[in-house]
């Protein structure tokens, strides 16, 4: 046990070479705001360590990529370093994938205060208060050859009682929470916080510094540890992302006006904004550069929704909310205002022995099961078919060397994997795969490696499949279209444009039902 106390900071994952990825398009108002986020969020650790005047710091993996930042990732990392060199705070780093020691120019000197743990082994150095050991830090640097973290370590004179920490990336070995012998294990390599542990030890992944799409909600930041004179710890978490995300769901009546549902999302943003101050003022912190992203989900009667859906109601409403809270931190930035569809599908079309009924019950059935993959790709063209190859071999190289360590045999899968990283792929590629497979979730172990949550991609792949099977039975329905429902009775509150637009639908519909479809 420690007979002082002591309080560190734990951080990781700054990944400054990463850009914000949660938006289709870069609105002109939050350019800077996107494009500095990452080091804005970086440059708040480390004013947070001289805030709480902490004793050192604990860095655990992919705070940059040097060949992707270039020499400004590394030049404002040094000059991060050096403040805290300036207070004399010592940085203990274990780096990850993208920054190990092995990548990083020579032609870079970090300031003195900093200690980079070592790749292929486990090194001890300890933390001195007034030329007495206080905590023993153990750590190793992600390589090509990674080390098993191990808590017992042979005592050295006058420190056998000290209080340990674990630096580390990557997925823990069970064993290794079981060894009392490390009270902290300071985790990097996910970038979602998570408490692993708090008993016997703690172990806490510190997650990223920076929110950068809508499966990163909450607060994102890094873990100040407070050890008291027993021993005892608390880890608390600091906020350092200047942008959170969030999917806010409002629900539009039949007959409600277009104003007043701009009321009801303008009163659910400024509540939002004033939550923000509120919690920002609670935690003594400035809401300067902060930036709320707000992803409206809107529930309507079926009556309504093809007005939302084809009409300028949705556009206005997200114009009026962009004019009128982006001009004051916090900034509240609505996305999207998008109408949804509910399963309301009657049950006897799904019964129905036709190509209708055959289409919803394929829907239904990926839509139960997430897990099942849904092969599209001979539809696709051939540079997507390529990545898919090249994604689905990749993964199963992680989950083999996962099981098996650095010795697995990947032979053919190594020849597969470099002719197909050989090929040119355009940059958006891989996003236009994911759109339209909704390919089943990797293994739970690369789940951990890059800070993924199944759920996200299954909820996504349900969303997609609710719509396609709306649209499936709009398209092959006899009397349940959109255009059916526009003749209903809400054309009548359209523009006149968007009546131009329903008669055009309305002419789709009658040269649709003239035709046979063939099999």
């Amino acid at each position: 046990m420690t007979s002082q106390g002591f309080r560190f900071l734990h951080a990781s994952d700054f990944r400054l070479d990463a850009p914000v990825d949660g938006l289709i398009e870069s609105p002109d108002r939050l350019g800077d705001a996107l494009l500095e986020a990452p080091r804005v969020a970086a440059e708040r650790v480390f004013s947070a360590a001289l805030k709480e005047k902490v004793d050192f710091v604990v860095l655990t993996g992919d705070l940059l990529s040097p060949r992707d930042t270039g020499p400004r990732g590394l030049l404002f990392l040094i000059d991060q370093f050096a403040r805290l060199e300036a207070e004399r705070i010592p940085i203990y780093w274990a780096a990850g994938r993208s920054d190990s020691p092995d990548v990083i120019p020579s032609a870079f000197r970090f300031p003195e205060n900093v200690h980079i743990f070592p790749v292929g082994s486990i090194e001890e150095v300890f933390y001195n208060r007034e030329g007495a050991p206080l905590a023993r830090i153990l750590g190793t640097s992600w390589g090509k050859t990674a080390v098993a973290p191990r808590g017992v370590v042979d005592p050295v004179e006058g420190a056998d009682d000290l209080y340990t920490i674990g630096a580390y990336n990557g997925r823990l070995p069970a064993e290794a929470l079981k060894d009392v012998g490390v009270r902290y294990w300071a985790l990097g390599g996910s970038r979602l916080r998570e408490t692993v542990s708090r008993n016997p030890n703690f172990a806490v992944y510190a997650g990223s510094t920076l929110a950068r799409n809508f499966t990163e909600t909450g607060d994102f930041g890094a873990t100040l540890v407070e050890v008291g004179e027993s021993g005892r710890t608390t880890a608390t978490l600091l906020r350092t992302s200047p942008l959170r995300w969030s999917t806010e769901t409002i629900v539009i009546r039949e007959d409600e006006t277009e104003e007043e549902a701009l009321a009801e999302a303008r009163s659910r943003v400024k509540a939002i904004q004033e939550k923000e101050r509120e919690e920002a003022a609670f935690a003594g912190r400035s809401t300067d550069g902060d930036v709320r992203l707000v992803s409206f989900r809107v529930e309507a009667d079926q009556a309504v929704l093809p007005a939302l859906r084809y009409g300028a109601t949705t556009q206005t409403i997200v114009r009026d909310l962009r004019t009128d809270f982006t001009k004051t931190y916090p900034i509240v930035y609505v996305v999207d205002f998008e109408p949804i569809l509910t399963d309301n599908t009657p049950e006897e079309m799904y019964e129905r022995q036709t190509i209708l009924g055959d289409y919803l019950r394929m829907v239904r059935y990926y839509r139960e099961n997430p897990k099942e993959r849904i092969d599209i790709e001979q539809f696709m063209p051939e540079e997507m078919r390529d990545w898919g190859a090249r994604e689905r071999i990749k993964n199963e190289i992680a989950t083999r060397r996962a099981a098996e360590g650095e010795t697995a045999d990947l032979g053919e899968l190594a020849t597969r994997l470099a002719a197909l990283d050989a090929k040119q792929y355009s940059p958006e590629t891989g996003a236009l795969y994911e759109l339209t497979t909704f390919d089943a979730s990797p293994s739970g172990d690369l789940l951990d490696a890059v800070g993924l949550r199944a759920s996200d991609k299954e909820s996504q792949r349900r969303a997609a499949l609710l719509e396609a099977a709306a649209l499936g039975a709009d398209l092959l329905a006899e009397n349940d279209s959109p255009v059916a429902l526009l003749e209903g009775g809400v054309a009548k509150g359209l523009t006149k444009k968007n009546r131009v637009v329903a008669a055009e639908l309305r002419s789709m519909q009658k040269n649709l039902d003239g035709k046979e479809i063939g099999s």
